[in-house]
């Protein structure tokens, strides 16, 4: 209910004094079930609230995963990049014992340093990546940004579901359509009782009188308060209505658009997760083999020292985009789950 109106009169004031007291209280009470609509729009509104937290949280967990896949990687991508300097740190060491500094075969020592000063400041950049993707994912996880992360243990397993059970998950889950039912229905509550204007309230009062020299008295009092602005009504039902037609509009374009996102990022996983298993059992095995032949052979003296970084350049960029590639699942899953509305 409304505040009520604390009421002091002093009535047949004149020189001889005060003739009467009064003290009490007017009250509005509204009918027809009023109340009941203007705590059910609370509620709602309440939920919306509600809601728009969830998704402010679902947003930020699907930050730290896109993050964290991004720190993995390149702590993985540090370890590629040490692997393959020691591995021309090898080769240099190997050529200096084999030719010495004979002039004939010097240009092979020089290119072999040249390949490992270039494996060393890719390391260097690897390294630096490293940092920048740990100050990000401190940062989302409100820690300091030079704070100390432990060593990522791997990618995250992410679990496979169905197109439909997605759109299904996100129709009940996602906050932001919930948000928008949410509003939905507030509006329409909000219709209802503007409907409801047209129907008079009443306001009751009681006082207590005194009267001097007489016996104190009471008086109590109801009042109708009649709804004469009709076509003041009739604008806010009007507005009312309009708000409530917007209002389902949105929820119903919102539910096709997440429907539609969803959809997005599921072909887009499925698809991430075919191209990684083509990448790791169909690319990097025989990358792997070509620089084990190119250096067996370099070692034996069948192949040149060409062949051997050209193997060892195409194996390290087939190792190198499938690390991509798994940032980029990681990152599409996550957007995913943010559609769904939570972990799958």
């Amino acid at each position: 209910m409304a505040d009520p109106t604390l009421i002091l009169e002093a009535w047949e004031v004149n020189r001889q004094g005060v003739g009467q007291r009064r003290i009490g209280f007017d009250q509005e009470i509204k009918l027809w079930g009023k109340y009941g609509l203007e705590r059910d729009i609370a509620r709602s509104e309440a939920d919306a609230a509600k809601f728009q937290g969830r998704a402010t949280v679902t947003e930020l967990v699907a930050q730290v995963v896109a993050a964290h896949g991004e720190y993995n990687a390149a702590y993985e991508a540090i370890g590629i990049a040490t692997d393959i300097k020691r591995r021309y740190d090898d080769i240099s060491g190997l050529l200096r014992s084999r030719y010495g500094t004979t002039s004939v075969d010097q240009q092979d020592v020089i290119k072999a340093q040249i390949e490992a000063a270039t494996a060393e400041g890719d390391l260097v950049r690897r390294q630096g990546e490293l940092k920048s993707a740990a100050a990000r994912l401190n940062s989302l996880i409100g820690r300091p940004s030079m704070a100390t992360l432990a060593a990522p243990t791997g990618f995250r397993a992410l679990k496979a579901i169905s197109l439909s059970q997605a759109q299904t998950l996100g129709r009940s889950a996602n906050p932001m359509l919930a948000l928008a039912g949410a509003q939905s229905i507030s509006a329409a509550q909000t219709k209802s009782l503007t409907d409801l204007n047209y129907y008079p309230d009443v306001n009751v009062g009681a006082k207590y009188v005194q009267r001097p020299g007489m016996e104190d008295t009471g008086e109590f009092s109801l009042g109708l308060k009649l709804p004469l602005r009709y076509d003041v009504k009739d604008a806010e039902q009007r507005a009312a209505g309009t708000r409530l037609g917007a209002a389902q509009a949105r929820n119903e374009a919102l539910r096709l658009r997440i429907d539609g996102q969803i959809a997005d990022a599921w072909f887009s996983v499925d698809a991430l997760r075919k191209v990684i298993q083509i990448y790791a059992s169909r690319q990097l095995p025989p990358s792997r083999s070509s620089v084990d032949n190119a250096r067996n052979g370099f070692q034996a003296g069948s192949s040149d020292l060409s062949a051997v970084f050209e193997s060892e350049r195409r194996y390290r960029a087939v190792q190198l985009d499938l690390l991509k590639l798994k940032v980029e699942l990681q990152s599409k899953h996550a957007e995913l789950e943010r559609l769904a509305g939570g972990s799958l």
